[in-house]
């Protein structure tokens, strides 16, 4: 097998397959993943269970990842830590694993949360100091222009279907919902939606944001083409991430809580009408920063679960049947799926 260049990267087959339970759908393709402690960005070979290659990013440790519609370019950033900002927006091809440019977005920015836009060119990125988000060219690896956020500590970005509107989380404050333009044609939206709003995700018909209220223990629902709040669904302990997969399933995390143990637990929602239609406990309730990110494709979720820095796969037509992917990963976070698999695994 002839082995593709890599720079600073490891690179072996490093960890064993692990079986939890059969999933009808077997995954194919690549899972890239976030390692925040050491801070490297993991690539792993979903038929065989292998990690392939590891990107070291250093101590400005990544957070989130984003994958173009096509699965073959991924962007990640160096978020930063404490008073050490980062800056960069992190530009890597799938089939070879590599790391192929960066796109510097100035000082003072804090590049957090990723989307592309339909085209698979453009992206947009949070700055999170910078209180706005940046319209990205990641091929000429340029800022096209900048958008004003509103909100505070703007930590999530989601694109609509069409590529014309930009929703964006912040944490800070009441917790709100910021709509964005992207054609400049509508003037920005700011929506209270709850205390330490966060994950959030778009329906696939663009129709509706879901936002997890992290603080407030609440889910908010957005109405997109009347631009206001429709649905508040309360009482659900800790909540960090949201995912709605392709068949309208909503599906909603714990999040951690370093204060108290919480059990981690994976609830599945309707989106038409709102109401909780299964639920899954990943494990028990432990101490740590426990919490999960999930990454959904299809109608397979993939959930990175940060208190065991294991990584599964349910099978969301047979719930909740699920696969153990990799364990020991390092605190695990951002996740993305491309269909495309390592190009040395192919030839």
């Amino acid at each position: 097998m002839k082995m593709p260049k890599h720079s600073n990267v490891f690179v072996g087959f490093t960890a064993t397959l692990i079986c939890a339970h059969s999933v009808a759908q077997d995954p194919e393709g690549t899972l890239v993943v976030a390692n925040r402690a050491g801070g490297s960005i993991s690539f792993i070979d979903l038929p065989s269970g292998i990690e392939y290659a590891r990107h070291p990013i250093g101590p400005r440790v990544p957070h989130e990842l984003a994958i173009s519609p096509n699965g073959r370019v991924v962007i990640s950033s160096n978020y930063g830590t404490g008073d050490s900002p980062g800056t960069k927006v992190l530009v890597f091809d799938v089939p070879s694993a590599s790391l192929i440019g960066e796109i510097d977005l100035g000082p003072e920015t804090r590049p957090h949360s990723f989307d592309f836009l339909p085209d698979g060119r453009r992206a947009v990125a949070t700055m999170e100091r910078a209180g706005a988000i940046a319209l990205i060219d990641v091929l000429d690896r340029r800022v096209i222009d900048t958008f004003a956020a509103g909100g505070s500590d703007n930590h999530m970005v989601r694109v609509s279907p069409d590529g014309n509107t930009a929703y964006v989380a912040g944490r800070g404050g009441a917790g709100t919902l910021s709509i964005i333009d992207l054609t400049g044609e509508r003037e920005l939206v700011v929506l209270e939606t709850g205390e330490g709003s966060e994950g959030m995700a778009v329906s696939p018909d663009g129709s509706e944001v879901w936002v997890a209220n992290r603080v407030a223990n609440s889910i908010s629902v957005i109405d997109t083409r009347r631009r206001r709040v429709s649905a508040t669904i309360a009482d659900q302990g800790p909540v960090g991430r949201v995912e709605i997969s392709d068949s309208g399933r909503v599906l909603i995390p714990t999040a951690g809580n370093p204060r108290a143990a919480v059990p981690q637990v994976l609830s599945i929602y309707d989106q038409d009408s709102n109401e909780l239609v299964e639920q899954h406990t990943v494990r028990e309730a432990s101490e740590g920063p426990g919490g999960f990110s999930i990454h959904v494709a299809g109608e397979l979720a993939y959930t990175a679960d940060r208190g065991s820095n294991s990584l599964l796969v349910y099978d969301l037509d047979n719930f909740p049947e699920s696969r153990l992917l990799l364990q020991n990963q390092g605190f695990p976070d951002g996740l993305a799926y491309s269909p495309l698999r390592l190009s040395v695994l192919t030839q």
